[in-house]
């Protein structure tokens, strides 16, 4: 009896010790980071004490939608300052944050490649190669559309700072959008063009770019 009453006694005791770490570990996470939300959905965690200077009000119902809808993709571009000139430091953390979103598609260049020969697999080898050219050139040309900004779909969603002894570091996350970024590609005539005679060749551009996209959320 005794020892059922001990057992059951040490029982308690671990499961109090459990659930009270869990309880602290919860606290102590909590105690350290804050979130950039969308729409009251949490979209990007960030430290306790940064301070959340701009969040893109107009587009948060898109975003949560995007989130739920596991299509959110977003780059994140830092600068560090002495915290005087906010404004330049602001527009280099944008500038690398689309940085960083060009070098993923020009990292995904032979993925984009490969997607391609494999719509061209019954066109004969010189003209495959012809075609598939024509089609590294647009993808270039979209993507430098891209990073640069010239079309809506890559906008910036939050800043952030963060000051960390004399110096401030400023955060910019990006947010890309495929559907809108997609869609105004369509809107442009000259790469259109481009586009529709691809597909008169057998290659279904938005196809394979989409497949690059794809990739990003992964």
């Amino acid at each position: 009896m005794l020892f059922e009453n001990n057992w059951l006694l040490w029982t308690l005791v671990i499961l109090s010790v459990l659930a009270g770490g869990l309880l602290l570990f919860t606290f102590l996470q909590q105690d350290q980071y804050q979130w950039i939300t969308a729409d009251s959905v949490k979209i990007q965690s960030i430290p306790k004490a940064a301070t959340i200077v701009f969040v893109n009000n107009s587009m948060e119902k898109r975003v949560a939608e995007l989130y739920k809808a596991g299509k959110l993709i977003t780059f994140r571009g830092e600068s560090i300052s002495g915290g005087i000139d906010t404004v330049t430091a602001r527009e280099k953390a944008k500038m690398n944050a689309f940085k960083e979103l060009a070098e993923y598609f020009n990292a995904k260049i032979q993925t984009f490649a490969t997607l391609v020969e494999g719509q061209l697999q019954s066109v004969s080898e010189p003209k495959s190669q012809q075609i598939k050219s024509i089609a590294l050139d647009a993808y270039k040309r979209v993507t430098q559309m891209f990073s640069g900004a010239q079309v809506s779909g890559a906008y910036v969603y939050a800043i952030w700072e963060e000051r960390v002894g004399s110096l401030v570091y400023t955060y910019v996350l990006l947010v890309f959008d495929p559907a809108g970024a997609i869609e105004a590609l369509k809107q442009n005539d000259e790469i259109n063009r481009q586009i529709e005679e691809l597909g008169k060749s057998g290659v279904d551009f938005f196809k394979a770019l989409n497949s690059v996209i794809e990739e990003a959320k992964k």
